[in-house]
């Protein structure tokens, strides 16, 4: 029998560690703990297979097919090991439930002499964790919130003060998605709401007791939906506004969405016609004519004027500070030197 340790006490081994996820991987690419890597026991298909065998009562089966299926991996799965153990003083393995997958490849690791442990309860414990502390470390962040219409560069800015040292909670990067309609725009497939969660809570520990950046979002940033004291924290924070000229917000939401034009056009034209919900059929031809003859000054300009800025709604209550911004790095370093004291 192998040693089990908690998610937890992991965290208060002052060695170099490693998170290794045995799901398959979708499991993994759903959601997993930040940072760890996949070595699945099971592929997608295998999974299926042997679930389906569980389902109908065929257990002796199911094993038999497992075991069949990552014999043929096994070579490479120990030679990639072997090698990460060079590296890591500690290997953590998990699986869906601290079950079978983990405990097989921990229990062959350590019959050819590999040291390691199974996280108790897999990766279901690590949600629960969590689950358990999210709120606090929400509790415990002071933000300072950067608003303004889409295209003022926002999400620039942040970056260049993360650049700089300074705490950023970058809620888009953790949604992988900016937030509007056509927020999903050059970016790959949006993030689950664990996997937000999961990113979310990996900084909210970095910044525990001290102030951090973030941009001032809506209850929810594309399919993920904010927690609660989250947005209430957001709205209750230090607050900045970030204006620029047309010009400058055309260019930087060029920046932003059109990197990858030719093979995003297709879901650009898709997403620009889910907006007859909101404007009339005419504009939408309009936009489909923009895009078609690569006019996209035009058409940015007027999707900011015409539906971005409508539907925008800034805070009712004071700014702190207010920016005209048409140079990003430099807005950054002065909000740096305007806020240092928070920091101190």
């Amino acid at each position: 029998m192998f040693e089990t340790i908690h998610y937890e006490d992991t965290l208060n081994i002052n060695k170099t560690k490693l998170y290794i996820d045995c799901r398959s991987p979708s499991e993994f690419n759903h959601s997993s703990i930040p940072h760890a890597i996949n070595i699945p026991v099971l592929l997608d298909d295998e999974r299926e297979i042997v679930g389906t065998l569980y389902k109908n009562g065929e257990l002796e089966q199911a094993k038999i097919v497992g075991v069949t299926a990552i014999s043929k991996r096994l070579p490479d799965i120990f030679t990639q090991i072997i090698e990460l153990k060079t590296n890591y003083d500690e290997l953590y393995f998990f699986c869906s439930r601290g079950g079978y997958r983990s405990s097989a490849l921990v229990n062959m690791l350590l019959g050819v002499g590999v040291k390691c442990h199974k996280i108790s309860g897999g990766y279901k414990s690590y949600r629960k964790y969590v689950n358990e502390h999210l709120e606090n470390l929400i509790s415990n962040v002071k933000l300072i919130t950067l608003y303004g219409y889409t295209g003022t560069g926002k999400t620039s800015i942040l970056n260049e003060l993360q650049n700089m040292g300074y705490n950023v909670l970058n809620l888009e990067k953790y949604a992988n998605h900016r937030g509007s309609l056509l927020g999903s725009i050059g970016k790959s497939e949006p993030f689950s709401q664990k996997k937000f969660e999961s990113l979310l809570f990996e900084d909210l520990k970095k910044f525990e007791n001290s102030y951090a950046f973030a941009e001032g979002e809506s209850k929810r940033i594309g399919n993920i939906i904010l927690p609660a004291s989250l947005y209430t924290k957001l709205r209750a924070s230090t607050k900045i506004l970030i204006n620029s000229d047309m010009d400058f917000r055309i260019n930087e939401i060029k920046t932003q969405y059109l990197v990858d034009f030719e093979n995003d056009k297709e879901l650009i034209e898709k997403t620009v016609k889910k907006l007859e919900k909101y404007i009339s059929e005419s504009r939408i031809n309009m936009y489909m004519d923009f895009l078609k003859n690569n006019n996209f000054n035009d058409l940015i300009q007027d999707l900011c004027e015409n539906y971005y800025d409508r539907n925008y709604k800034l805070p009712k209550e004071n700014f702190t500070k207010i920016y005209n911004n048409n140079n990003s790095i430099e807005i950054a370093k002065q909000i740096a030197k305007d806020f240092e004291e928070y920091f101190a």
